[in-house]
This record gives C-alpha cells, structure tokens and sequence, in this order.
C-alpha cells in the first residue's frame, strides 16, 4: 500500500477514534521516537514519557486537530518540542535547587552562629560597627572611591570616568583606604 495513503486512512481512522489505527500509527513510529526523544535527554525512561504523552495528545485531540502534513513529521515535531521543554524545565528546576541549596547553608550558618555562646555574633556586630567607622574616618574622596570600588564592584577605569580622574589616582586612594582601615582595624586582628 501506498504510504500517502496509508497516512491518509491512518488520520481518517485515528479522526473517528478507530484504535487499531491508532495501535498502527503507534507501532510504526514509536521506537523512532524513542530514540529522538533520548537523544535530546539521554534518559530511556524520560524518553518513553515524552513519545507516550506525544501519542497520548494525538488520541486525546483527535477530533479537534486535522494534520495537514505527513504524521512522520508531525509526531517528530510534537516529541522534539516535548523534549526542549522537558529540558527547560530541568534547567529551571536546577536553577531553583541551586537557589534552595545557598538559601538552606545562609540557614545553617546563622543556625551555627546562634548555638554559640552569644560572643561570636557580638564580636561580628562589633567588628561590622568598627569596619563601618573606620572607613566613616577616611577622608571624603578616598571614601568615596573605596566605596565605589568595594561596595558597588566597579573597576578603577569605570571610576576614573565617573568622577573624572585618572587611574593612578583610584588606585591611589584604594591603597590609601586599605591602608588606613589595616591600621584602624588591627585591634580586632591581634585581639
């Protein structure tokens, strides 16, 4: 028989819910499938899954959908898609994971941190306040050019341009900055 019109009868057969036709169409593409469906997951079991769900729509909106072009490509396109977006949703998940993992460790230390005796996070709070006043005494353009560099992350050259100097000065005034707060800090080092 011909292969147009075995598709053809196929879709007529799968549009009037015949399940034999249904069962043909599943066995002659269904290990095709499989394998593209692994080859974009590299799992069997996830592969099956994705060719099952992609029969499965077929069955379920056949009397909606009316498939104008070969079933071959229309099964293959169902399944590659089906798979893109089973990996999108991996990498979301392990996004989220990852997100969950720094959110439950910033727990574990501060849960660390409060089985103490009290004197770790008084000595935190103390060296926090003291690093918050040394760097209060720099003078205002040094201040200024730490903070940029340290508290906004910018670079010595974004610097320069923002405040219209040149490197050598940013570079100046940081090692001036670190300078005076390794002096002003030392008591904390030592003790």
């Amino acid at each position: 028989m011909d292969s147009t019109i075995w598709e053809q009868n196929i879709k007529a057969g799968i549009k009037r819910g015949n399940e034999n036709a249904f069962r043909l169409l599943y066995e002659k593409f269904f290990c095709g499938l499989r394998i593209l469906a692994y080859k974009y997951t590299g799992q069997t079991d996830v592969a099956e899954e994705i060719v099952q769900d992609a029969f499965m729509k077929i069955w379920e909106t056949r009397h909606e959908t009316d498939i104008r072009g070969s079933l071959h490509t229309y099964l293959y396109t169902i399944v590659r898609n089906n798979s893109l977006n089973y990996l999108k949703h991996l990498l979301i998940e392990r996004k989220y994971c990852a997100d969950r993992i720094r959110q439950l460790q910033k727990a574990l230390n501060y849960l660390q941190l409060s089985q103490e005796d009290g004197s770790s996070i008084l000595i935190a709070e103390e060296m926090e306040r003291s690093l918050k006043d040394a760097i209060a005494s720099l003078p205002p353009k040094c201040r200024e050019i730490f903070l940029l560099h340290r508290q906004d992350g910018m670079t010595y050259s974004e610097i320069a341009v923002e405040l219209g100097v040149s490197i050598n000065t940013v570079q100046k005034q940081i090692s001036i900055a670190l300078d005076k707060l390794r002096d002003k800090l030392m008591v904390h080092i030592r003790s």
